[in-house]
């Protein structure tokens, strides 16, 4: 009861609060909504891990933000990291995750009839859709357990997850629990299950091609690394994190003849320790990081904090408001936590 109060109201109740006064209580002038993917279709490969913003909710948002906020670009956020230049007042910049092939066909034409910068953040092995990522196999897998009707099929499921130690109270949390270091156990249930990885991917082609990355890049987008597939940061250990920010950061450069100063973390930045930002800072010519924290700042300075303004229908000004609700109440937590 409590939580269907907290989703449902709290949002209206944080927006009764103009923006203003939130500014003024967190002190936070930067906002950063971050997105994956904008579609009227339905997305087999999407659709089984996140509700999306249709095109009338994305362009919505974006008028939103226009309305209260300027657009800065990347190097805007650079310059200022750097002390070079300071922010415009009530600031946003909008970032995409994963590279879908969407935002060359949707969402690019729309941000640059408005104006509106932004970096598209790309998972380099699936790059020119020479791969299918393990979240997508995860979403596919959802979708065809949905139409599974025989008994059996189910059964044999179920002993393979249990036989790999994947857990949960039902078939779709158990595969929705599935990360990086399990990703195998995917390729094994799509066989089971019927589902061509391999087929899908050529014959959708869900992410960008490097031709596609170009001409964004000409449009004066941004584009920045996501690592090289997709884990789950605090499954690795330090070394792996290095190599898989390094090797993506590399790989960008030297296929788009540009150095790569951008990288944000997949799924989240939880647990990842000052050393890594130390070290990845140091020798792999970036110049700033981005996560998933919310609105506060985070305790490295150059990581900087986002918040998605997917899994909802809620208006883009119920989204930012239930962002700083939470970081109001949240913020003698955190603050507490980086002493």
């Amino acid at each position: 009861m409590f939580r269907m109060f907290k989703q449902r109201w709290g949002p209206k109740i944080c927006s009764l609060i103009p923006h203003d006064l939130w500014h003024r209580l967190l002190e936070v002038e930067l906002v950063l909504p971050y997105y994956h993917v904008v579609s009227e279709q339905d997305l087999p490969h999407v659709s089984g891990l996140y509700k999306l913003r249709k095109l009338q909710q994305f362009e919505d948002d974006l008028d939103f933000f226009l309305r209260f906020y300027k657009p800065v670009n990347l190097q805007d956020i650079i310059d200022h990291l750097d002390g070079v230049r300071r922010l415009p007042k009530r600031c946003f910049l909008l970032t995409f995750d994963d590279g879908f092939h969407e935002i060359y066909d949707v969402i690019a034409p729309l941000l640059y009839k408005k104006g509106i910068p932004a970096v598209f953040f790309l998972i380099t092995s699936v790059i020119d859709n020479r791969d299918l990522c393990y979240p997508q196999k995860k979403s596919l897998l959802l979708r065809a357990l949905t139409s599974l009707e025989d008994s059996f099929e189910k059964q044999e499921v179920l002993r393979h997850l249990t036989r790999s130690g994947i857990n949960g109270p039902d078939l779709p949390t158990r595969i929705r629990s599935i990360y990086y270091r399990d990703r195998h156990v995917l390729d094994d249930l799509g066989k089971l299950l019927g589902c061509d990885f391999a087929d899908y991917v050529a014959s959708v082609q869900p992410y960008l091609s490097s031709v596609q990355v170009k001409a964004l890049m000409k449009k004066g987008f941004a584009i920045g690394a996501h690592s090289i597939d997709h884990p789950l940061y605090s499954e690795l250990t330090l070394e792996e994190q290095l190599f898989q920010t390094r090797e993506s950061i590399n790989y960008l450069s030297k296929q788009f003849h540009y150095n790569c100063k951008a990288f944000a973390f997949p799924y989240m930045d939880a647990g990842i320790s000052h050393e890594f930002y130390k070290s990845v800072f140091t020798d792999s010519g970036l110049k700033v990081t981005f996560g998933t924290g919310g609105i506060l700042p985070h305790f490295f300075p150059r990581n900087l904090s986002r918040f998605s303004m997917e899994r909802t229908d809620l208006p883009a000004a119920q989204i930012l408001a239930r962002q700083f609700g939470k970081a109001f109440l949240y913020r003698p937590l955190r603050g507490k936590a980086r002493t």
